[in-house]
């Protein structure tokens, strides 16, 4: 049973200030959570919810050996579009790019902000190569979604670094988001809207072992 259902009026009146303030105290409690944790631009979710989270599953990680992703994307010569078409065209690019790469996440995933134009997702339960996917269909929905700036179409690219972690070896999250972001620079060092990672790393699907044969290789 709800909180709400059980929180009555004292006089069990139809119309209650008493419960109508509970109501409204409640709703400005949610209301200041969400601004605790959520970039108020974007409605990504905050830096240090970013760390946070990104601890808590990296932990996981550790204790379960199931891997843990993340895609760091930064916009393509966003400070061309506030020096054309000024900030506020700046964040209503923001937005747009936002909500297109949230639109193209699982329900599961975190998008968070990092900074400026740069976002991080945290893709729980996600190995490498799934990661890649995601990058590449994240980078291809943005490129071919353009805006209108003051009458203008405008076309937005981003430059993605992908990383997983695995838990074979004693890390935190600041140093999984730096190499996340040392792929992410790659890509705007040769020639931005790509997606870069470590590629010795990712396994060909041919030979991947099958569940079947794990089972086989069990004592």
């Amino acid at each position: 049973m709800e909180l709400d259902e059980l929180v009555r009026c004292p006089a069990d009146m139809k119309s209650c200030q008493i419960y109508d303030d509970y109501l409204r105290l409640k709703k400005e409690c949610e209301h200041l959570r969400s601004l605790s944790i959520k970039d108020e631009l974007t409605g990504y979710y905050n830096y240090s919810f970013l760390m946070n989270t990104l601890d808590c599953e990296m932990e996981r990680t550790m204790r379960s050996g199931l891997p843990t992703s993340i895609i760091m994307a930064d916009i393509d010569f966003f400070k061309r579009i506030n020096d054309q078409f000024g900030h506020e065209s700046g964040n209503k690019a923001l937005r747009w790019a936002s909500r297109i790469l949230k639109e193209n996440i699982r329900k599961m995933d975190f998008p968070c902000r990092y900074g400026g134009e740069e976002f991080v997702f945290i893709l729980p339960n996600e190995k490498l190569s799934s990661a890649v996917k995601m990058a590449e269909r994240l980078r291809h929905k943005l490129e071919t979604s353009p805006l209108i700036l003051k009458n203008q179409s405008v076309t937005l690219t981003a430059s993605f670094g992908v990383e997983e972690y695995s838990g074979y070896k004693k890390d935190n999250a600041t140093q999984f988001i730096e190499r996340a972001d040392a792929f992410m620079y790659k890509a705007k060092k040769t020639g931005r809207n790509r997606t870069c990672y470590d590629k010795k790393r990712l396994i060909p699907e041919s030979r991947q072992i099958s569940m079947d044969e794990r089972k086989a290789l069990l004592p």
